[in-house]
């Protein structure tokens, strides 16, 4: 669905039409935020919201979230003048998982290839024998790209 769509979508709907104002200007506050901290915070932490006069800040580990009590209220005058008005700031751990995903790198060289054929070819149980059939191929194909 394009954005286009969901925006006239939204406009019809007034539930979805707050929600999607109130994201809009989550993401506003956090764009100012992030403009106003070092290179080095930049991008591991987020401003949430603010909520009776308070500014929620998540920071993604222990480190940043220090860091952030330390800038902690000299932020928010910059915020104000950007029309984002908090007395104090509250900052929250909450870790973002990235998981890495490692390449492949498995090399079955042209002999082993050929024992899983082999292997394949000798075997009684036919799923068994069928899975071994489909790497040793893989592994071909590989070694030819």
């Amino acid at each position: 669905m394009s954005s286009q769509r969901f925006q006239d979508f939204a406009r019809q709907n007034n539930a979805l039409s707050r929600l999607t104002a109130e994201a809009g200007a989550l993401l506003a506050l956090d764009a100012a935020f992030q403009k106003l901290l070092p290179a080095e915070l930049a991008g591991q932490c987020r401003a949430v919201r603010i909520r009776d006069e308070e500014l929620v800040l998540f920071a993604d580990n222990g480190m940043v979230g220090a860091r952030l009590r330390m800038l902690g209220n000299s932020l928010l005058p910059a915020l104000a003048r950007q029309g984002y008005i908090a007395q104090r700031s509250r900052v929250r751990i909450a870790p973002q998982y990235h998981t890495v995903v490692q390449p492949k790198t498995l090399h079955i060289g042209a002999q082993g290839i050929a024992a899983i054929e082999q292997a394949a070819q000798t075997l009684d149980h036919p799923d068994l024998a069928r899975a071994l059939a489909r790497l040793a191929l893989h592994q071909k194909q590989r070694t030819q790209d």
